[in-house]
């Protein structure tokens, strides 16, 4: 650190002319610190901001953007008194009771082929030929659902597994139970697939290869119904695919898969429904209940509050910030001697600062207060929050910086509120469309006067900024500017002194030089 004592340490002179030279620009290199500090006080003030906007355009485009809109406040829930099914609603479910009853499960085109055995009646390998489990004489050409598929001699099990997966099947063969495994790739009727060998094939080439590879069946269509035998005796087993289908309040409706979407509700069938002799339809019906999501309404709010209470005690503690006095930015010097510690709560105390009593952030508090305690009629009703029970704490019960956060009666979470009556729950069960109308009416004042707060002021604030951002990076470049014209005149100045010094040293060596020689020559 510098001082302003002078050190007598030239090499003619005796003066120390560096400590010289810092006394003589002190004050101008004093004023180029207070530029530095001055603008790294800005750049906090600027991270300030821009972390405060970011919170705020946060809740602005997530929460409070859905809570404007009324049909956020119409969430529905169905539950079903059987497990035939799961079901689920969304908000444009019709609430009140309906009979369900499943008919029919959805399911894949299956097909387990029967045992392979090679001529020696061994089990083959997954690299063992067709033609060494059957007799062949050309190839064999076979169909699945029309598609041909071409059977070698020289392919193997592998490769018939993967011949069969390109014509838009699942397959594979098991050489540990010597099987062919082959599925539709989604369930259905319209997916469901048939294995046929080709009647153009002389030899019946492709009869024989599917028998021996226990692929080979006929099938029969009876009212509906089809029914499969194997061709060679073998325990083949082949599953038709199938369509689901339910009954929903006497209307019957078919799907490829076991998940219906009806009219705001989301069926998974899960089993077919029991049969009962004495309904007139045959089967046991169920009974889907669609009813208001009360919890789900009630913690949309409930997490809006949560994470307005955060954000409007960080404004206020913000604004209401004690003053740094006597608080400046720390040199290098300075922070070796501190602890991190040290240095970090020090910084604290100027950063907390930055805002007090700022007008800008001022007005973004009022917004949210001033709109929030505003009433909203609702069918000729005035109602406010209190009206919901959801109110601040009084002026003595309250926290420092916590008098602009809302509290809801009844919220297990709040130890201040949790033993009130809960009002809220209450309302939204009893009269959900008063809480629709209030609440999206009374967010929506918030999230217009935020949208008009927003907006870009020429030379002054960018868009959706609540702060002048274009002022602070005006007056940053402005310091930038500054300071480098400041340290180029202390530059200045320390060259001007450092040639007064240079030319006296030079001086006085000339003088000393002169001096010995005039001694020398008096003897």
């Amino acid at each position: 650190m510098a001082t302003d004592r002078i050190r007598m340490s030239g090499l003619v002179s005796g003066l120390d002319t560096e400590t010289i030279v810092g006394a003589l620009v002190s004050a101008a290199s004093y004023k180029t610190t207070k530029m530095k500090n001055t603008q790294k006080k800005l750049e906090w003030k600027q991270e300030t901001w821009k972390s405060l906007n970011s919170e705020i355009y946060s809740l602005y485009t997530g929460k409070l953007d859905n809570l404007r809109y009324e049909g956020n406040y119409n969430a529905k829930k169905a539950t079903i008194d059987s497990d035939i099914a799961t079901i689920s609603a969304d908000n444009n479910a019709i609430l009140g009771s309906q009979t369900l009853e499943v008919r029919q499960m959805a399911k894949s085109g299956y097909l387990t082929g029967g045992k392979v055995a090679n001529p020696q009646g061994n089990t083959p390998k997954s690299s063992e030929l067709v033609g060494d489990v059957a007799v062949m004489t050309e190839d064999a050409t076979i169909k699945i659902n029309g598609k041909k598929i071409t059977i070698t001699g020289g392919m193997n099990m592998d490769q018939v597994a993967e011949a069969f997966a390109k014509a838009g099947v699942t397959a594979n063969y098991d050489s540990t139970n010597g099987r062919f495994f082959i599925s539709s790739k989604s369930s259905g009727k319209d997916a469901n697939f048939e294995i046929e060998y080709n009647d153009e094939d002389t030899n019946d080439s492709g009869r024989r290869v599917l028998d021996a590879l226990g692929l080979g069946y006929t099938y029969e269509d009876v009212d509906g119904v089809r029914t499969y035998t194997s061709t060679s005796d073998s325990d083949l087993v082949k599953i038709q695919g199938q369509n689901a289908k339910i009954v929903l309040n006497g209307a019957e409706f078919e799907s490829s898969s076991n998940t219906f979407n009806i009219n705001g509700l989301s069926i998974t069938a899960k089993g077919v429904s029991d049969r009962d002799e004495t309904s007139p339809t045959g089967y046991k019906s169920s009974t889907v209940t669609t009813s208001v999501d009360v919890d789900k309404i009630y913690d949309s709010i409930k997490d809006f509050f949560k994470t307005y209470n955060e954000l409007i005690k960080k404004l206020d503690s913000y604004y209401n910030a004690d003053a740094a006095k006597g608080y400046d930015v720390l040199s290098d010097e300075e922070k070796e001697a501190m602890s991190d510690d040290e240095v970090e709560a020090w910084e604290k105390k100027i950063k907390d600062s930055l805002l007090r009593r700022d007008d800008n952030l001022n007005s973004i508090i009022n917004l949210f207060k001033d709109n929030l305690a505003k009433s909203v009629t609702v069918g000729g009703k005035n109602y406010s929050l209190a009206s919901f029970g959801i109110s601040t704490l009084g002026y003595f019960e309250a926290g420092d910086n916590e008098h602009g956060m809302y509290h809801i009666d009844g919220d297990p979470d709040d130890e201040n509120t949790k033993s009130k009556d809960d009002s809220l729950k209450k309302m939204i069960a009893s009269d959900p469309e008063t809480v629709s109308k209030f609440f999206s009416q009374l967010f929506k004042g918030v999230y217009t006067d935020l949208n008009q707060s927003m907006r870009s002021i020429e030379d002054t604030r960018s868009a959706m900024k609540l702060y002048d951002d274009k002022l602070l990076k005006k007056e940053y470049d402005r310091l930038t500017n500054d300071i480098a014209a400041q340290e180029a005149k202390v530059q200045e100045m320390e060259d001007h002194y450092y040639d007064k010094f240079t030319a006296m040293e030079k001086a006085l060596s000339k003088l000393n030089t002169e001096s010995s020689s005039f001694a020398s020559m008096l003897g």
